[in-house]
């Protein structure tokens, strides 16, 4: 799915069970006049954090069709409101979102890749090409890009400038999103949608069964969470 022009160029890739969304994203994006790039993929094995493993091969293979543009790798379950040309605002070499995950004593700052921009440099093709040697390893558990994104940046420290994107541009849940959100994201695994709420019911219904198992076996309330 196709459409170039222009300085920059929003990228992102799909599987075959990702088309309906990226057949959206792609009238979205014309819609709005915006150049882009969706690479189609065959489903790799293993589970979801499998295929997310595989995004920065997709930009290294945009960088080789497009060496002179700024790219936006986008998620294919994002949506555009208006235009985006905004988040080439930051000199940086790559610049992602930067999101805070509750920690037992405290929080942490986590990247996040749901949306990045790369510029086209040296520099960046450098940290793209370890994190995808990264994205290759053969770690347990797989977990997703986003954690062998962190491992490429701490073996990277100092060769790369990185910027965080404004929320604007960081494709904030759709739920959660306001009239100044540009970037949007309705999650393909949310919880809201079909699929989602099947597995939170199986997860419940696992959950009771052997809370029941476990009281039954030990005489006693048992009382845990996944």
């Amino acid at each position: 799915m196709e459409n170039h022009g222009g300085d920059f160029l929003v990228v992102g890739f799909f599987t075959p069970d990702y088309f309906d969304l990226a057949s959206a994203l792609s009238g979205n994006l014309n819609g709005l006049r915006i150049s882009h790039h969706l690479y189609a993929c065959e489903k790799q094995k293993g589970e979801w954090g499998h295929q997310t493993l595989r995004k920065p091969s997709i930009v290294k293979r945009a960088r080789l069709d497009y060496p002179d543009k700024a790219l936006i790798l986008m998620d294919v379950d994002c949506a555009v409101r208006g235009d985006v040309s905004g988040i080439l605002d930051n000199n940086s070499d790559i610049a992602f979102p930067m999101g805070r995950k509750p920690m037992k004593n405290g929080t942490a700052l986590k990247p996040g890749t749901r949306v990045m921009l790369i510029r086209p440099s040296t520099n960046s093709d450098r940290l793209i090409d370890l994190w995808d040697q990264k994205c290759r390893l053969d770690i347990q558990p797989v977990e997703n890009d986003e954690i062998r994104l962190q491992m490429a940046i701490e073996d990277s420290a100092g060769t790369f400038s990185f910027g965080i994107l404004p929320r604007e541009f960081t494709g904030v849940e759709i739920r959660k999103s306001n009239a100044k959100d540009i970037i949007v994201h309705d999650s393909a695994r949310d919880e809201a949608r079909p699929l989602g709420r099947l597995r939170k019911v199986i997860k419940a219904n696992f959950i009771y069964l052997r809370s029941l198992l476990l009281s039954q076996l030990l005489g006693q309330r048992y009382n845990s969470r996944l």
